[in-house]
């Protein structure tokens, strides 16, 4: 069995409006909620092999205040693939990667993760607020092209359910 967290970057700051989108930094409460979800993910599963990082600052941001939670640091790439990328990129992407990783982190976007989400199962209804995690299982690997449906959804959290905003 495969592990892969969908993981939404922290909450951006807005005070720079001249900023464009993709240099925009974490705001205080990403910076609080990350290292809290990082630690979820850690408890969840120890030993990641891989993350996945879009090349926007709040998502390198997440990404450095992620490491600390884990003792062995896994592998990382940042990718422009992922800055902004729909749930169908998101799925290429992951095809890419999983079959030498068991366990992947992909720090990204909405709506690509709430999208992606959604694709798994359409009843299953979370929005994917900032540094919201997702754990998904992979059972199947075998398949030379994943698809959606070969993904289940194990848990989705979210700041609010752990912290007092």
């Amino acid at each position: 069995m495969k592990n892969i967290f969908l993981f939404r970057h922290g909450k951006s700051n807005w005070k720079h409006l001249d900023l464009i989108d993709s240099e925009r930094p974490l705001a205080k409460r990403g910076l609080r909620d990350v290292p809290v979800m990082s630690k979820i993910i850690c408890e969840k599963c120890p030993d990641i092999d891989l993350i996945l990082c879009s090349s926007s600052k709040r998502t390198r941001e997440t990404l450095e205040l992620s490491l600390s939670a884990f003792s062995e640091k896994p592998a990382v790439e940042i990718l422009e693939e992922l800055y902004l990328a729909s749930s169908d990129k998101l799925l290429s992407i992951l095809n890419k990667y999983i079959s030498k990783n068991n366990n992947i982190i992909l720090i990204g976007h909405n709506p690509g993760l709430y999208d992606f989400v959604t694709e798994i199962d359409d009843d299953f209804f979370f929005l994917f607020p900032t540094s919201a995690v997702c754990h998904l299982l992979l059972h199947n690997d075998q398949k030379s092209k994943l698809e959606y449906k070969d993904f289940k959804i194990d848990t989705a959290i979210k700041p609010k359910d752990i912290l007092l905003n």
